[in-house]
């Protein structure tokens, strides 16, 4: 009983990814529109008003660039009409195309990447309706070309890509360093000096900011469903800190040579309540990933990631004897590392290959 109501739920699972992929792959291949699979009858279909932008708009809305090179992205609008201290950007693709909080974009790697322009109406100036919040959304596209890589260079970013694609996020650090951004034996972050910004600081947004005008590369920048920022002591990433950006925590953590955590503690806050207690299995989850051994979700180890690998690891947690998986697959399918596998590693899994992530 168990067994088929694990292995029904896990139908059901797939089916929605199989449902979510061909739509993705639809919408892929209709470039200009946003309609869904089925729609209705147009006798039936209300248009939704489009709401005024005042004349907000990037003022560069299509960019090409070269990687390695800027360029401030700037908006405009209509007189009096926005809150101009309202104003924010952000890139759907930071591996291609990264932006800062006033607008200057980096070009990283060949692609595309949508900026996201938002800002909100000034409504002393504008009547905004009850239930509208305000805010404006525009996008800009960037096209990043690749005339300048070597093929070492193009060597490396593709070996990092693959270590990065097992996690949520990009080893930042790493990638300036062979785009050439950052010299190899750039100053680490020490004990001593996040310490010392801790002390000297009244909040952890002002932590934020020292750290990053002190370390702009941090070592790693992702996370699912949480930011996490981290900032490597040394090259292996065996002592870092952990910066989980939404919980506003500053976390020390010392790695073995196996990517054992040997030891951890809060810096900020000095003393942490029960309630934010953190999941230490992404401690060492970005130590495991660089240095090769997380193969993120692969059950069966061959190498690739498909449904197999969560129908082998939901068989293996409904306790089907003849579900066989060894040592490194049951690692493989810990999405969380938490020790277990269970029905949250099979949905992260399939969530992986679906590419909701």
């Amino acid at each position: 009983m168990k067994l088929t109501a694990f292995l029904s739920a896990l139908i059901f699972a797939v089916s929605l990814w199989t449902a979510a992929s061909a739509a993705e792959i639809q919408e892929n291949n209709m470039p200009g529109t946003d309609e869904p699979a089925v729609t209705m009858p147009a006798e039936y279909q209300i248009a939704e008003p489009q709401p005024e932008l005042y004349g907000f708009a990037p003022e560069t809305p299509e960019i090409t660039l070269e990687t390695g090179e800027t360029f401030r992205l700037r908006a405009v609008w209509d007189a009096d009409s926005y809150l101009a201290e309202s104003l924010q950007f952000a890139s759907d693709n930071g591996t291609v195309a990264s932006v800062t909080a006033d607008g200057m974009i980096t070009a990283r790697e060949e692609g595309s990447a949508q900026i996201r322009l938002t800002a909100k109406l000034n409504p002393e100036t504008v009547s905004i309706a009850q239930k509208d919040s305000g805010i404006r959304t525009v996008t800009a596209l960037v096209t990043v070309t690749d005339h300048t890589k070597t093929d070492e260079q193009k060597a490396q970013l593709k070996a990092l890509k693959a270590k990065e694609n097992r996690l949520f996020g990009e080893f930042r650090r790493a990638r300036a360093v062979i785009l050439g951004e950052l010299a190899a034996d750039a100053p680490r972050i020490t004990m001593e000096q996040i310490t010392g910004m801790i002390a000297e600081s009244e909040s952890f947004d002002e932590i934020m900011q020292k750290l990053g005008a002190a370390h702009p590369y941090p070592d790693y920048l992702g996370g699912s469903g949480m930011t996490l920022i981290e900032y490597w002591f040394d090259d292996l990433g065996t002592e870092k800190i952990l910066v989980t950006y939404e919980q506003a925590d500053v976390i020390y953590i010392r790695l073995d040579e196996s990517g054992n955590i040997a030891d951890w503690h809060f810096l900020y806050p000095d003393k942490q309540p029960p309630v934010n207690a953190p999941d230490t299995g992404i401690f060492n989850r970005t130590y495991l990933a660089y240095h090769g051994a997380l193969q993120n979700g692969d059950a069966n180890c061959d190498d690739s990631l498909d449904v197999s690998d969560a129908v082998l690891t939901a068989r293996f947690v409904a306790e089907d004897h003849d579900a066989v998986i060894t040592a490194q697959g049951k690692q493989n399918a810990d999405m969380n590392r938490d020790g277990n596998l269970t029905g949250d590693d099979v949905i992260a899994i399939l969530c992986k290959i679906a590419k909701f992530d």
